[in-house]
């Protein structure tokens, strides 16, 4: 009974004491015991006080989208990601960590409230591939519509899809943005059909030059698959020309009477080169 009364009198001697105090420092007493309160709470949240050596609200569902040239592992150490909380994690950054990688057209960050993360990846789709040489060796990369170079990767698709070679073409790194005429080509190609395309194993870039003054044009040298014959095409494809184009071929290899393994199919109708008389 002495304790309850110690704490009752000492309850009542604290508020005398309080309303001893000018109303005026009262509020702004009031105010200072507010913001510590205030910043004791962010503080804690923030994962600023730890508790048995954990941070408060660490960030522990993390949902990625997969993509086919990089592992889960890959794609959250690149994207900076290592034991953060939700509030010492900030979304900007980790997107633009992820479309630093070339291989990642977007991406979406999210966080909720108050342990999860969710990023959702756009990742590049490829239309043909390119050989990128290091000295004397060579790595194959894919090139996208946007005519955009990115890593093939680990675990990339079989699909069959044609090689371009371009000699005028610098080394296309990882990341390297092809030009605008080669862009359209790309952009071209991303609309062909996937059976049509599995046809073709080789698309070369044979620029027109005028002198000394190289136009921004160029014809394709198109290499057929399991061929050895090579047709010439204007640089405008779409799914009827290759599809004549490729009927022209079965033509010339099934008829003994065409000696030519070389086709110019710039016209509407296409010429046979007599062997040793090629376009090249």
């Amino acid at each position: 009974m002495a304790k309850e009364g110690s704490l009752i009198d000492n309850g009542i001697a604290l508020k005398l004491l309080i309303n001893r105090i000018p109303a005026q420092k009262r509020k702004v007493i009031f105010g200072l015991f507010a913001s510590a309160i205030f910043v004791l709470t962010i503080a804690l949240l923030s994962g600023g006080i730890v508790y048995g050596g954990r941070s408060f609200l660490p960030i522990s569902r993390i949902d990625v989208t997969e993509i086919p040239n990089m592992e889960r592992a890959d794609i959250l150490t690149r994207a900076g990601i290592k034991n953060q909380t939700y509030w010492t994690l900030h979304e900007a950054q980790v997107k633009t960590n992820l479309l630093a990688i070339a291989a990642i057209k977007d991406v979406e960050v999210g966080k909720y409230f108050p342990d999860r993360l969710v990023i959702k990846i756009e990742a590049r789709k490829p239309v043909a591939m390119i050989i990128s040489r290091t000295g004397n060796t060579g790595l194959l990369q894919y090139i996208d519509e946007t005519g955009r170079v990115f890593e093939k990767g680990r675990s990339a698709s079989n699909m069959y899809l044609p090689l371009i070679t371009d000699p005028a073409m610098q080394t296309p790194y990882a990341g390297y943005q092809c030009i605008p005429s080669v862009t359209a080509l790309m952009r071209r190609m991303s609309s062909l059909s996937p059976d049509l395309l599995s046809h073709i194993s080789e698309i070369e870039i044979d620029w027109k030059i005028a002198g000394s003054y190289k136009f921004d044009l160029y014809d394709l040298i198109v290499y057929i698959r399991l061929s050895s014959i090579k047709v010439r095409m204007r640089a405008e494809l779409d799914d009827a020309y290759i599809s004549r184009m490729l009927l022209a071929v079965k033509t010339v290899e099934e008829d003994p009477r065409y000696l030519t393994n070389e086709i110019d199919y710039r016209s509407n109708d296409p010429v046979f080169i007599p062997q040793g008389g090629g376009f090249r």
